[in-house]
């Protein structure tokens, strides 16, 4: 065997081991869960509106252990109740040990309540106010994903605070 068929031999073995590693690490990326976390109107009206929390996934795998953080001072940052109201506390549960979700199969989500947003003093949040969650996630094989994700207090139904209803609908 001569040095040039050598060489050919030693280049093909790397454009093999690399097309394998690239083609893996797309298949990965492309059969994964993917989750992301939303606030939600749950319903409006005249003294306020209640909010929901809604973890969907997206991706093409079921999720498992599914955790939402968030660091305490921001999440103060923008909580408007005292401490040991009810209705903060059920939204804290949510950042907590509580609300880790087993299983979350692939196109579906799952939601809880996320307090009430009113402009007078019993309002849950501060409104039209922004942080950021941490999602953290595995997959069934247990490769484990996490990223930010920024919430927004706000009525879902008009991205920029406002919207026009039919009154058909009501």
């Amino acid at each position: 065997m001569d040095l040039g068929t050598l060489i050919v031999a030693a280049a093909a073995l790397v454009i093999s081991l690399l097309s394998y590693y690239f083609s893996k690490k797309s298949w990965e990326e492309s059969n994964r869960p993917i989750v992301t976390a939303r606030v939600t109107a749950f319903d409006g009206g005249e003294l306020g509106t209640a909010l929901n929390i809604f973890v969907e996934n997206t991706g093409s795998r079921p999720a498992k252990n599914v955790a939402l953080s968030a660091k305490p001072e921001d999440l103060a940052s923008v909580l408007a109740d005292a401490p040991a109201d009810p209705l903060r506390k059920a939204v804290e549960r949510v950042f907590s040990d509580r609300g880790v979700i087993p299983i979350l199969a692939n196109g579906k989500s799952v939601s809880n309540d996320f307090g009430w947003l009113s402009g007078d003093a019993k309002s849950t949040w501060k409104g039209d106010r922004r942080f950021t969650v941490q999602v953290k996630y595995e997959d069934l094989d247990g490769r484990k994903y996490e990223h930010s994700n920024p919430l927004l207090i706000a009525d879902d139904k008009g991205f920029a605070g406002g919207f026009w209803e039919d009154p058909e609908k009501k």
